[in-house]
């Protein structure tokens, strides 16, 4: 099964990296949508044009909600497709809160229960749902993962629920504790000392043998995990092809 994991801020993005990695989008089976955020499903049009089939698309209902930020000024922060465009070019939702399996070894996470105290989503983050405007506590923020002879492998999109809650979630789902790599964005840009030091602390308890954090994680942070996992730290960017 071939698996498209977020689809990035743009088609030209994504349709550029994908030719030059030599990857056929035709070939995509079903398309998961780790968060509702423009950066994450902004090549769901074009991506759905290439691909030109009826297409699963496994998304929280959360995502598909009007979103904006406020802060450090007010923009609109959600998916910048209209659902009815989306179903016009062959997207077919697959709404749900819960863990989605795609194969006996494959499953989406859905919806990640919060229980760090440490992992707090921002309060300036708002939706509305219903026609009411409330705070955005991003509860459509889901992983992939993926039960591997070595351990889990968890791929995140931006981990608003948090890394360790992601790895966590991961956890009960497979029942097996064992990690062998974590790999996605952290969502550490811009968070405290105390939080990248309690995410560090946990991470290490949890012991995964490869950690490539990207995209929102933050130079702080990488620079951090990055001294705390000698060896197991992997530098992850665009092009990067991991060998699991």
């Amino acid at each position: 099964m071939n698996i498209l994991f977020d689809v990035g801020a743009s088609g030209g993005a994504l349709l550029h990296n994908a030719s030059e990695m030599d990857i056929d989008l035709r070939n995509v089976d079903v398309i998961v949508i780790s968060h509702g955020h423009y950066d994450h499903t902004g090549g769901l049009l074009d991506a759905l044009k290439i691909i030109n089939k009826p297409t699963a698309i496994i998304i929280h209902p959360d995502a598909l909600a009007l979103k904006y930020a406020i802060k450090p000024k007010f923009r609109l922060t959600g998916v910048p497709h209209t659902i009815s465009e989306i179903k016009k070019h062959g997207g077919r939702f697959l709404v749900t809160h819960d863990s989605v399996f795609l194969t006996d070894s494959v499953a989406t996470t859905g919806e990640i229960k919060r229980e760090t105290d440490f992992e707090k989503t921002p309060e300036y983050y708002m939706l509305i749902r219903g026609g009411k405007v409330a705070q955005d506590k991003l509860l459509d923020d889901q992983a992939l993962v993926i039960n591997h002879e070595k351990g889990l492998i968890v791929i995140t999109g931006c981990a608003h629920a948090g890394v360790v809650n992601t790895i966590r979630h991961a956890q009960k789902i497979f029942g097996r504790r064992d990690v062998y790599a974590v790999i996605g964005g952290f969502h550490l840009i811009g968070a405290s000392d105390e939080r990248i030091e309690k995410t560090v602390e946990s991470l290490i308890e949890i012991n995964p043998r490869i950690v490539g954090p990207c995209h929102c994680t933050g130079d702080k942070a990488l620079k951090i995990i990055s001294d705390n996992f000698a060896g197991k730290f992997t530098e992850v960017r665009v092009g990067t092809v991991l060998n699991l």
